[in-house]
């Protein structure tokens, strides 16, 4: 699997294991870092590529990449009344 994603300033490539992330210099991460920032919030990545994160983790999706490995994220707008 490869997808390329494009951006006004910057282009974002994924592979099977790593994000790189071109806007002016490369930066890279493991694409399992950046789905465990994506599911927990938290590592280390560069700030390229964690600007971006949400917009691989929807594509991935989208193309069943990441089908069943995980469940994404929700985030609901009403909390519980007591």
């Amino acid at each position: 699997m490869k997808v390329r994603l494009g951006y006004p300033d910057r282009i974002v490539e994924v592979d099977d294991k790593a994000v790189h992330v071109f806007n002016g210099k490369l930066v890279s991460a493991p694409l399992s870092e950046v789905v465990n920032y994506y599911l927990k919030g938290e590592g280390l990545l560069p700030p390229a590529v964690r600007a971006v994160v949400p917009d691989i983790i929807r594509v991935l999706l989208s193309t069943g990449e990441l089908h069943g490995e995980f469940q994404p994220a929700v985030e609901y707008g009403q909390g519980l009344s007591g």
